[in-house]
């Protein structure tokens, strides 16, 4: 139960962080965005069951950066070396959302940032596992 405080906690943080001015269009991908993991979901297919907690506790960066301009996402993980995977493909849904979408290597993802907020929601596909990862963005 205090796991889940702190992560609620921290969470609300981050997101109190965030600038009660920023306007629409620093989410809006004319900007690059660094966005922080707060929760973190695993599931594996062959164990049918799911972890969650921090991004840390399962191997998962805590900080993405996503630079539009050069058409690619990049992990800030220092102990396991930077990951680089290109962005395919952005698209501006009609409720202010932004999907971003991508491969990196036998996996798939996905993520839906708020044009309004900066929240976050990350879904990364493989073969028989996947992860989803709440957190939130501010402009780089």
């Amino acid at each position: 139960m205090r796991k889940r405080v702190f992560q609620y906690l921290l969470g609300g943080m981050i997101v109190s962080l965030l600038p009660l001015s920023l306007s629409a269009g620093e989410f809006d991908g004319s900007k690059p965005l660094v966005c922080a993991s707060i929760h973190a979901a695993e599931c594996g297919a062959e164990e049918q069951r799911c972890l969650s907690g921090p991004p840390w506790k399962m191997n998962f960066p805590v900080f993405l950066e996503i630079d539009f301009a050069a058409g690619k996402a990049t992990t800030t993980r220092q102990y396991k070396g930077a990951r680089i995977s290109e962005i395919e493909l952005v698209v501006h849904l009609n409720n202010k959302r932004m999907s971003i979408q991508g491969t990196d290597g036998d996996y798939s993802w996905s993520m839906l940032v708020s044009e309004e907020t900066g929240s976050m929601t990350l879904a990364v596909a493989g073969e028989e596992v996947g992860f989803v990862v709440f957190g939130a963005c501010t402009p780089r």
